[in-house]
């Protein structure tokens, strides 16, 4: 990456091969359901941050792929994307996957095997974001508790925006949380990290969220998008479509609200804008991408 096209965003995050079968409805507990298609697609929270980032800023991965046929394919589809792939490492043994189920009201069920993801080193993500010096380091829970603390540590110490996404849910020092600007997540994490029921208004939410962390963006869905800083909280509307396939959706809005805040936006409209981009992507097939 050169000095005229430097760094803004550095995602820290996972990068799997997604094995997506479409179904008419997912099974209940015990059932079995039968699927129409079945296709595989490059994916991973980072990876997909990554690329809805590149779309507007100068972006990298920090993260780590096998040494199979799903890492060669994920790289090349990163390089594609003019993601800089300097930094993400090979690790022996193989890449990520990800098993998605998608019914036909858009939604999905996820579940994620790390493989590769879960050798990457704290070491690794620290040398690498001295030599990057990104404006906004962005990254989410699919990689170990070190690794997320090491990301949040060098922003803290380098006076950099720290974008996390607590995705997967999990109990997080408030040391992390404390550094989250903003803090991006959906309405299930949200009550989760605010320890209240659901039901509970989400002004009330973000309130609560606002004692530990400095901004919160909360998606709902098709509902609104929330935004909260310590100034104000808003609610900002969300473009009406018809939705196809969900997936990747909240690791769009992310990546593209890291780059926004990266190029210099205000939260607010970074927020608005991620979400018109979000909806969007929401309304096509992963096909159509």
């Amino acid at each position: 990456m050169t000095e005229s096209s430097r760094c803004v965003v550095a995602v820290v995050g996972s990068l799997n091969l997604d094995l997506t079968v479409v179904v008419a409805r997912a099974p209940e507990e015990g059932e079995t359901v039968l699927g129409r298609h079945l296709r595989t697609y490059p994916g991973g929270k980072g990876a997909n941050q990554a690329v809805g980032s590149a779309r507007l800023a100068p972006t990298a991965i920090i993260g780590a792929v096998g040494g199979d046929h799903a890492a060669r394919m994920l790289r090349r589809v990163q390089e594609k994307s003019g993601v800089d792939t300097t930094y993400l490492r090979s690790k022996p043994g193989p890449t990520g996957r990800a098993i998605i189920v998608v019914s036909d009201d858009g939604q999905n069920r996820i579940v994620v095997v790390p493989e590769a993801n879960s050798l990457l080193e704290a070491a690794d993500v620290t040398a690498a974001l001295d030599a990057l010096d990104p404006a906004v380091v962005l990254t989410q829970l699919e990689l170990l508790p070190a690794v997320t603390w090491a990301a949040a540590q060098w922003a803290r110490l380098h006076d950099r925006r720290f974008v996390l996404n607590p995705s997967p849910v999990t109990e997080l020092d408030d040391h992390i949380l404390a550094g989250a600007d903003p803090l991006v997540l959906n309405e299930q994490e949200a009550l989760y990290y605010a320890g209240l029921p659901a039901g509970t208004a989400f002004d009330d939410v973000v309130a609560r969220l606002l004692e530990r962390v400095r901004t919160v963006v909360i998606t709902r869905g098709g509902e609104d998008v929330v935004v909260g800083t310590e100034d104000a909280i808003e609610h900002l509307r969300v473009p009406h479509v018809d939705v196809v396939d969900t997936t990747g959706a909240g690791d769009h809005f992310a990546g593209t609200l890291a780059a926004l805040l990266g190029n210099g936006e205000d939260l607010f409209a970074a927020a608005r804008q991620a979400s018109a981009d979000a909806a969007r992507l929401v309304a096509s097939r992963r096909t159509d991408r």
